[in-house]
């Protein structure tokens, strides 16, 4: 019984595999810890685990990140929006996401234009990583269950906690949101927005009609035109349409009414941890940096620290670990040198910095009652 159960679970998982009926001796092959197994226990078991292994050797040992060394440049998928102040510039595409693509980049190649940015829209991002077509994508696409389990992504870190709202037009909504039994609200389709919608809806009994759009520009169009009475989305989404979609940002309400946890992430495929782990911690570093006063104005004056983990982020003392996958001493360096710590990023593109002076909430970092935290640098 115990053999079957084995055998069918290693089908399960291996449903590549050509399978044998050939008898072998287990305790030969699979060792004294294995006596259970009788010897008339299908080839099956070594045929499917062997590949299993081989994949898991490729992914220490190879992969996407000696592809991306041999290409170059990294390849990062980004919103089609222009969501926390995301914009063309003079090296290309510039914004809070795209920066996160920046800091790859940094990492790898010490060159912050080392990286091809694509705009897609979600569902077409998380398809590219789910079929390898590009390396990283990086924008406002929520971290969730289904997303992980039936697409095969893993989110490499939180870039931003977010939650949806709702945007109205001045003088829409008299008082709490749920007041308006009737409305008409606009929504992107396939996004984990519709679902919260619908579920907002439902629990709070209300005759609302949902319009969905394929595009970010009809939606926003058809709200902007009233045929809705509402805008829903992540509340940095519409924070960054009430600040540069209009004219008068005062004529619409960003209420403050949240209905749903919407942690942003950097998503890469679930096959190659490698590859994730070392986008991981380049995020990483840039909370870490944060977290111990290190900028990119003032990374020189750390060099001479006698804290151990500022020596190693800034690659004076060895960082174990990254000689292994390929990584230069200074990686953490480059990327503080070159684009800053989180909180700079932030205030760049979204925060005191930036035309929508978005408060840092819940990112903060947790010394200063957020919830932003990097891992221990050791």
């Amino acid at each position: 019984m115990v053999i079957n159960k084995f055998v069918r679970k290693v089908q399960k998982l291996c449903h590549r595999c050509t399978f044998y009926e050939l008898p072998f001796s287990a305790q030969s092959i699979l060792g004294a810890s294995l006596q259970s197994l009788t010897s008339r226990t299908p080839l099956i078991v070594v045929a499917c685990l062997m590949p299993a292994i081989m994949m898991n050797s490729s992914s220490v040992f190879g992969g996407t990140l000696d592809e991306v060394l041999e290409r170059g440049y990294v390849k990062c998928a980004i919103g089609n929006r222009p969501v926390g102040d995301t914009r063309i510039g003079e090296s290309g595409y510039e914004g809070f996401f795209p920066e996160f693509c920046r800091i790859i980049a940094l990492a790898l190649f010490n060159d912050r234009n080392a990286v091809l940015m694509s705009p897609m829209l979600i569902r077409h991002g998380l398809q590219s990583i789910s079929e390898r077509d590009v390396d990283v994508y990086v924008s406002n696409v929520t971290w969730t269950f289904s997303r992980d389990m039936e697409l095969g992504l893993t989110p490499a870190a939180v870039l931003y906690y977010d939650g949806q709202g709702f945007l109205s037009h001045l003088g829409t909504v008299p008082g709490a949101i749920t007041d308006l039994k009737t409305a008409t609200v606009c929504v992107s389709r396939a996004t984990t927005t519709i679902v919260n919608l619908k579920d907002y809806i439902k629990i709070n009994n209300l005759e609302w009609e949902v319009l969905e759009f394929e595009s970010s520009e009809g939606r926003n169009d058809a709200f902007f035109s009233r045929r809705c009475d509402l805008l829903t989305s992540d509340r940095l989404v519409l924070a960054t349409t009430r600040s540069t979609a209009v004219e008068n940002p005062d004529n619409y309400v960003l209420h403050d009414e949240v209905i749903s946890s919407e942690p942003l992430v950097a998503y890469v495929n679930v096959d190659d941890m490698v590859w994730g782990n070392v986008v991981r911690w380049t995020i990483f570093a840039t909370i870490f940096a944060e977290e111990k006063g290190i900028s990119r104005e003032n990374y020189t004056e750390f060099l001479d620290s006698p804290d151990p983990s500022i020596r190693r982020l800034l690659g004076v003392d060895p960082m174990t670990g990254s000689a292994n996958v390929g990584l230069d001493p200074q990686w953490a360096r480059n990327i503080i040198a070159g684009s800053g710590n989180y909180g700079e990023i932030f205030d760049r593109y979204l925060g005191r910095h930036s035309e929508m002076n978005i408060s840092r909430g819940a990112n903060r970092s947790w010394k200063g009652g957020g919830l932003l935290f990097s891992p221990p640098l050791r």
